[in-house]
């Protein structure tokens, strides 16, 4: 029987990649970006003129809404925080009172998307999709947010839904 030679060559690899450094920066990159991209929650909902419901009521210090008014009354949609039961915000004149501060007992807003009163974040058309992301810097110890429509008569009607952090 004969036997065949030892192999002394190591063997190669054909077909095999090697990735330049500009491939591998780009690749880290893209990974980097989607781990920032899906930082935020997503929270569906559905504003109606009696109310507003959504799919989860919880979530982390980044929320992106993705909301549909089936009403037949546009909203002017805030997000804002407080210590309240949601039940019991002050009212002003047909709107809930938010004011710009700290201390116990009031509606402050979330200004990481508006620094001015009324705090808006958009207006939703009956029939109209909206969608928004929220951050926030910190999640407070003791507040949860509020989305609610602020327009004259809107919290009396029920347009308002609590949304507790992930903490």
């Amino acid at each position: 029987m004969k036997q065949r030679p030892l192999r002394t060559k190591p063997p190669t690899n054909r077909g095999s990649v090697v990735a330049s450094p500009i491939v591998a920066l780009a690749f880290a990159a893209l990974v980097l970006a989607a781990g920032c991209i899906g930082g935020a929650s997503a929270i569906k909902g559905v504003i109606r003129d009696d109310g507003i419901t959504l799919e989860s009521d919880h979530a982390g210090s980044n929320v992106r809404f993705e909301l549909h008014n089936s009403g037949k009354t546009a909203c002017d949609l805030v997000v804002a925080l407080t210590s309240l039961p949601i039940a019991a915000l002050p009212v002003k004149e047909g709107r809930v009172v938010i004011v710009d501060g700290d201390g116990p007992g009031i509606v402050r807003p979330i200004t990481t998307y508006e620094n001015a009163p009324p705090y808006t974040l958009g207006r939703v058309e009956p029939g109209a999709d909206f969608s928004a992301e929220i951050a926030l810097d910190s999640t407070p110890k003791s507040e949860d947010r509020v989305l609610l429509c602020n327009g004259v008569g809107d919290y009396e009607h029920g347009r308002f839904v609590g949304l507790r952090f992930d903490r």
